[in-house]
C-alpha cells in the first residue's frame, strides 16, 4: 500500500502555507496532519481539534534538518495506520530542505522513498505582488535540488495576486519545468466580514464544522475545488 505525503513547503513566511494546510485538512478529514514548523505553532492552533502532530526537524546547534530525524518521519509513516499526511513545513524548515536535498542526494532519498512505497509530493506555495520574487527564488531552489526526482507542485496563492508580467513569468516557469500549477484561495470574498471569519475560524481552531451554515460558506467551495 503506497502512504503519499505533502510536504507544503516556502520559506517566504506569510505566504499561505498554513493556510493550505487548514484547507486540505478539511477536505482530507482521514488524513494524519503533521506540524513541522521548529519557530511557530500555527498549524497546531489553526487545526487543535485534529491534533496535529509536532515534529521537530531541525538539529538545535546547527539549525539544519537533522537527517536522523528526517529518517525517523519516513519510518513512523511506514508504521502508521494511516494512507495520507499532511505536513506544514515552517519556513525555517522549508529554507533548509533544498539544501538537503543537495546535500544528501536526491537519487538516494528517492530511491529509499519508492522502494518503501512513499509518494512525497512537495507543494511550494508561491504569491504575487510583493511576495513574488522571494516565492519564485525559492522555487526555482527547490526544483534545482530535486532535479526532477520528486513530483513538485506549485499553488499560487490568491490573496496575493498575479500581476500580468508575474502571471507570465510563473506559467513559463511551469511549462518548462513540467510542474504542476493549481490555485488555493480560502475566500474570494475580501469583504471585512468574510475575511474577520477567516481569521476567528483560524484562530479558534475548531475548523469548519463548528461554524452555522451561513458562515461555513465562505469556505466550502473554496475547499471542494482544492484540486491537490
Amino acid at each position: 500500500m503506497t502512504k503519499k505525503i505533502h510536504f507544503i513547503t516556502q520559506a517566504k513566511g506569510g505566504s499561505g502555507k498554513s493556510v493550505l494546510a487548514f484547507m486540505l485538512a478539511e477536505k482530507y478529514q482521514h488524513a494524519a496532519v503533521l506540524d513541522l514548523d521548529d519557530a511557530t505553532t500555527t498549524t497546531m492552533k489553526q487545526l487543535a481539534y485534529r491534533k496535529p502532530v509536532k515534529v521537530s526537524f531541525l538539529d538545535p546547534l546547527t539549525k539544519r534538518i537533522d537527517r536522523g530525524a528526517f529518517n525517523g518521519l519516513f519510518e513512523s509513516v511506514i508504521e502508521a495506520n494511516k494512507e495520507l499526511f499532511i505536513a506544514d513545513l515552517g519556513a525555517s524548515v522549508a529554507e533548509q530542505l533544498p539544501k538537503y536535498f543537495a546535500l544528501n542526494g536526491i537519487e538516494v532519498i528517492s530511491e529509499i522513498l519508492l522502494t518503501n512505497q512513499i509518494a512525497l509530493q512537495i507543494t511550494c506555495v508561491v504569491g504575487g505582488g510583493n511576495i513574488f520574487k522571494a516565492t519564485m527564488e525559492y522555487l526555482e531552489e527547490l526544483v534545482w535540488a530535486t532535479q526532477g526526482f520528486l513530483e513538485i507542485t506549485v499553488a499560487l496563492n490568491g490573496f496575493y495576486p498575479c500581476s500580468p508580467e508575474q502571471e507570465t513569468l510563473l506559467f513559463s516557469y511551469c511549462s518548462q519545468h513540467n510542474l504542476r500549477l493549481i490555485n488555493f484561495d480560502l475566500v474570494k470574498d475580501k469583504g471585512e466580514i468574510a475575511l474577520r471569519t477567516v481569521e476567528n475560524v483560524l484562530k479558534d481552531g475548531k475548523g469548519i464544522s463548528a461554524l452555522g451554515p451561513f458562515a461555513a460558506i465562505y469556505f466550502k467551495k473554496p475547499i471542494e475545488e482544492l484540486n491537490l
